[in-house]
């Protein structure tokens, strides 16, 4: 008898692929709070970040033959699969937001409180970055966010994302120019320019 929380990812995985629910619990013990910091860097709400992870397991669990494990870890595919939730997640609030904008607001005197609490949970250089990289393809931003903020090696990144290294040298390198360009042209601080140039080979 072996004991499952000692069992690589891989190992895991196929228990759980062939119906092993505790390898699953185990798998999602280990990774939960590494998909829930990468939900809540962006969404800055624990209820809508625990709402991601319920979606990337459900989405490993629901897309289990196609799950890849990656140096024997499976987060590098479920911290892809968090960015596309989120892109997803933004996409339908954009959605929700002009539907609301086509709502005639009522008349009330306005309340200055919301606009301060939003100055507060801001951080106007990580909003200036978010921006940037929403002009970018997909791919670009897959590969962005995950060399830059994830810190994932370059090879693993091209593994998880199916493409060549080279194709992620170059989508890393071509989205960084394109970043810090849209920065300057913004006027925001380019301080994070280290932070885009240093990348693990």
């Amino acid at each position: 008898m072996h004991d499952s929380e000692e069992l690589s990812d891989s190992a895991l995985w196929l228990e759980a692929s062939s119906g092993t629910e505790r390898s699953f619990a185990i798998l999602f013990d280990r990774y939960r709070t590494r998909v829930f910091r990468k939900a809540y860097a962006q969404l800055r709400s624990v209820a809508d970040s625990e709402d991601v992870v319920a979606l990337v397991f459900l989405e490993a669990w629901r897309n289990r033959a196609k799950v890849r494990i990656v140096d024997g870890s499976l987060l590098p595919w479920l911290l892809t699969i968090t960015h596309y939730v989120l892109l997803n997640q933004k996409r339908t609030a954009r959605r929700y937001g002009r539907l609301l904008a086509a709502v005639p607001a009522p008349e009330q005197e306005p309340d200055h409180a919301d606009a301060v609490l939003d100055r507060l949970d801001r951080d106007a250089q990580l909003v200036a970055i978010r921006e940037a990289m929403s002009g970018l393809s997909a791919q670009e931003q897959s590969v962005l966010d995950l060399c830059l903020v994830e810190e994932l090696p370059i090879a693993t990144v091209a593994a998880v994302l199916d493409i060549p290294v080279g194709t992620v040298k170059s989508k890393l390198h071509r989205g960084r120019e394109k970043v810090r360009k849209r920065l300057l042209a913004s006027g925001a601080s380019t301080d994070f320019g280290a932070r885009l140039d240093g990348v693990q080979s």
